[in-house]
């Protein structure tokens, strides 16, 4: 499928070569302060403990909050287009987030990703609750690189800390009102500060509702709409100087009709380079009489898509000071809900509902003790984690499907077909370490360890039932009449070191070389009775330098690594059901840079840079979608959501008048081909392609007052962000979900 034209990494290097040839021609021009990079000291806490960005031995990239805002960023998935590395897709409303090729590409519920995400230092387990937006923020970290030694289990491929706004020293907050096209009406906002001499508070906001991206012509419904509303609420008690605690809930809600699969074409084809059939053609064979949109972002779906879901948490952050350490405590609950209703056949035929849900609870305890000796830092520490989880997939059918016969039944007469749920309970221990050793003034070394376990119960049933009717949004267990049901246990365990070596050559230079282990977990396949799955792990090897040039105006960090990734847990979808198996072991290679430029004053340049090379080894397995191949051998292949370039450049200049300062910014990212499945197919990936944003913004110098005009996508580009070949039962469409098109408005604010 090609949605854009691809775009050849050559045609990249004029922005590229632009940013680094500015250099020299700067050299010789008076510095003024607020064009030197040195005086923007940046604090990051992705190594538990407060550090310089530009001083820290990891890669890792910091987003500001107030940067996010007038972006319009407002989930993870607009996160992408300013960081290296990083790729984003989503399926049924679970983010596949993945870093340097190391993501999430399962579609069943009860699965974790490879990417720890975590909310105020509490690790956010479902994958659908990291959709769940941003407001009010500080600051969003991201570790890339396996995080094994700090953050332990599912942080293979990174990790991603978002830092809440805190209530402040003073009275302060802000207000922002959005339209845009589609509809859009956005109201977001905080106010906070202190209430007593020991006491702060701080309460967040932001409501979102905008017509959908298309429109299901069967039925009438939106798709790909949003109707979204998010609450915070923040207390800080400092009765001294020793001593500190936060209490924070949050409670997000959504009722749409978002995440639907989008018809993208014909899934199994005989001849792969044949052209698949052209949208809005009447199928025939198993789908006979159902039809799908010529518009790619439109449905014919009989059902749905409907989209509710419910996320909320609580959490307590304390510090106590004594003297001779600090101790940390984090304690975090967290609730997560979710059901959607789409169609799996993706056409008009009322042949199957898509009916997917997930209700989990979590609750993760973790202490730290942390102090400081005349050569450097330690910390020693435990994690507890419990989760118990209950969801599963239904494909709801009538038994005329299963002999290949078109049909057409109405969709009370639909019988629960394919039923796999069940219960999934996790619990998990860990101790950690870490000492850092201050050689000489120049050299130091840090040493971490972790050691993780982990136990997974089930108890699930999968079944096929053409007797019980279909009841949409009620969730049933056990089902009668009871199908195939088993009751398991598994368990993991890793010990994960890290090793780094660092060297301050002097202020500006700032030089490291790692080494450090991750793993996932091993665990079930939820509603799909197969054997567990064993846990995958990780080495990276690693070097990096943070410097700064041109008397502070020009910052380049740059980070290389090397990954031996072994026992990769790989979906495949086989008939009605979806399958993870180990595959063999891969390699992941890459150059990462981040550079940012002052020429002048008011200008800022921002490029980031990323190249990759990833391949499977020694794997070999069936492509259910090509099962007449048999065995294939795919050692060699790309893995998924890992392009080969990504390449990130921004640049905004700032014009001070009398009435306010004026900032205009572009942005533009290229990436390369990005497959969706171990099989590396064509048809099955997004190719090359560009996007480009712009933005100009007002700020008042007096008043608080502000504006922004803003375009994304300005080429309304058709951006596929997530794809797989869907089940074999209704013949194999290529289902998808795509990226925002084009969108544009105004944000009107008010900042205290």
């Amino acid at each position: 499928m090609i949605f854009n034209k691809a775009l050849p990494l050559a045609s990249c290097m004029p922005a590229i070569a632009m940013l680094l040839t500015a250099s020299p021609a700067i050299a010789q021009t008076t510095q003024p302060n607020d064009s030197n990079l040195d005086e923007e000291e940046i604090i990051v806490t992705a190594q538990k403990r407060a550090t310089n960005l530009q001083e820290t031995a990891a890669a890792i990239s910091v987003a500001d909050g107030e940067d996010l805002r007038e972006q319009q960023v407002t989930s993870i998935e607009g996160l992408a287009q300013t960081l290296p590395s990083v790729n984003f897709g989503q399926t049924t409303g679970n983010a596949r987030i993945a870093i340097r090729g190391i993501g999430f590409d399962n579609t069943t519920v009860g699965n974790e990703g490879r990417v720890a995400y975590h909310v105020d230092g509490v690790y956010v387990a479902r994958p659908a609750a990291t959709l769940a937006g941003f407001y009010d923020i500080e600051r969003v970290e991201v570790l890339r690189g396996p995080q094994g030694a700090l953050y332990g289990r599912n942080a293979t491929g990174g990790a991603i800390n978002v830092i809440s706004r805190a209530p402040g020293d003073r009275m302060n907050g802000y207000f922002d009102a959005t339209y845009g096209n589609y509809d859009l009406k956005k109201l977001e906002g905080a106010f906070g500060g202190p209430v007593s001499d020991i006491l702060s508070a701080r309460f967040s906001f932001q409501a979102i509702d905008r017509d959908g991206y298309g429109k299901n012509l069967t039925n009438g419904r939106d798709v790909d709409d949003q109707s979204t509303i998010a609450v915070r609420g923040q207390l800080r008690f400092e009765p001294s100087d020793t001593f500190d605690l936060t209490l924070s809930a949050d409670y997000f809600h959504q009722d749409d009709h978002a995440y639907s699969f989008h018809y993208l074409g014909r899934g199994s084809l005989t001849d792969l380079s044949s052209t698949p059939p052209l949208p809005g053609q009447q199928l025939t064979g198993i789908r006979a009489g159902g039809v799908v949109p010529a518009n790619f972002r439109d449905s014919t779906s009989d059902s749905g898509p409907d989209n509710r879901r419910t996320f909320w948490g609580l959490a307590a952050n304390a510090r106590f000071d004594m003297g001779w350490a600090e101790l940390f405590s984090v304690t975090g609950y967290r609730g997560s809900k979710f059901q959607v209703l789409s169609d799996l056949d993706v056409t008009s035929a009322r042949l199957t509902v898509y009916d997917q849900f997930e209700d989990a609870d979590q609750f993760s305890q973790e202490l730290r003790l942390a102090g400081e000796y005349s050569r450097g830092d330690w910390m020693i520490g435990g994690y507890y984690f419990d989760e118990s989880l209950f969801g599963g997939t239904r494909i709801p059918l009538d038994p005329v499907v299963l002999s290949r016969a078109p049909t057409l039944p109405p969709l009370s007469f639909l019988r629960q077909g394919y039923y796999g749920v069940g219960q999934l309970d996790t619990k998990a221990y860990a101790l950690f370490g870490s000492a850092r050793f201050e050689l000489t003034d120049q050299f130091a070394v840090r040493l971490g360890v972790r050691y993780s376990d982990e136990t997974k119960n089930i108890d699930e049933v999968l079944k096929f039932d053409f007797a019980t009717p279909f009841p949409p949004f009620v969730p049933q267990f056990p089902p009668t009449p009871p199908g195939v049901r088993r009751q398991l246990e598994t368990s993991s365990s890793s010990f994960t070191p890290s090793a780094t070596i660092e060297y301050k050559a002097n202020d500006d230079l700032f030089l490291y070389a790692t080494y450090a282990k991750g793993f996932k977990s091993g665990g079930f396949n939820l509603g799909v009775i197969q054997p567990p799955f064993a846990p995958e792990k990780i080495t990276d090897y690693e070097a990096g330098i943070r410097a700064d040039w041109l008397n502070g105006r020009l910052r380049t960090n740059i980070s290389a690594f090397y990954y031996d990734y072994t026992n990769l847990q790989v979906t495949k979808i086989a008939g009605t059901v979806v399958t993870i198996e180990n595959a063999a072991n891969a390699v992941v290679r890459g150059i990462e840079a981040e550079i940012v430029v002052r020429p002048i004053s008011r200008l800022r340049l921002d490029a980031a840079i990323s190249l990759l090379d990833s391949e499977y080894r020694n794997y070999s397995t069936t492509d259910p979608a090509r099962p007449a191949l048999g065995v294939i051998e795919i050692s060699g292949n790309d893995l998924s959501q890992a392009p080969s370039y990504t390449i990130n450049v921004n640049a905004s200049y700032t014009l001070p008048t009398d009435v306010g300062d004026f900032t205009l910014r572009g942005e533009g990212r290229w990436v390369d081909r990005v497959y969706f499945t171990q099989f590396n197919l064509d048809h099955v990936s997004q190719p090359a392609y560009s996007l480009f944003n712009a933005f100009l913004s007002w700020q008042s110098g007096t008043s608080g007052l502000r504006a922004t005009a803003f375009i994304r996508n300005i080429g309304n580009e058709d951006i596929v962000s997530a794809g797989f070949i869907g089940s074999s039962l209704v013949g194999s469409p290529l289902l998808g979900s795509f990226e925002p098109p084009r969108t544009y408005g105004l944000t009107l604010g008010w900042t205290f």
